[in-house]
């Protein structure tokens, strides 16, 4: 093991309903998935910044694909889950969102005097802004090309 993170695991059970929680996954050095702890885990912090930091992580792990437990040869593994095809209208709502942050973004940040005064706080904003336009650009190009 090398690593770990907390991901969004699918627990589908006979008896009831699927639920989604998180668990600690760990990989081998090679990116693959070793071992993971099959109790779900719970937000946690010495501190309140230790806490908020926690569930950070936790946020981190709906950046990813979720998982699911299943038999393979015999032996349980995590395999992500099977994604229903992503319509037109979440590609859409997406390239909405992006568009609308970074609208937000320079609204709240980037006319703040702080910016003003603070080369290296403007050069640092410019940094997030180029990158939040790059990310809407990517997906704009990628509407295009799924709409060909």
């Amino acid at each position: 093991m090398t690593s770990w993170n907390y991901r969004v695991i699918k627990n589908e059970a006979a008896s009831r309903e699927a639920t989604y929680q998180i668990h600690e996954v760990y990989y081998c050095q090679d990116g693959s998935i070793d071992c993971w702890n099959h109790t779900p885990v719970e937000p946690l912090g010495v501190s309140e910044p230790g806490l908020r930091n926690d569930i950070q992580a936790f946020l981190g792990a709906f950046r990813l694909p979720v998982l699911e437990e299943r038999i393979v040869n015999g032996k349980a593994r995590l395999v992500e889950e099977k994604i229903q095809s992503i319509g037109k209208d979440l590609h859409a709502d997406y390239v909405s969102k992006t568009s609308r942050a970074s609208g937000y973004l320079n609204q709240v940040l980037g006319n703040h005097l702080l910016l003003k005064q603070d080369p290296a706080l403007r050069q640092a904003y410019e940094k997030v802004d180029q990158a939040l336009t790059e990310l809407h650009s990517a997906v704009s190009r990628q509407d295009f090309a799924q709409a060909v």
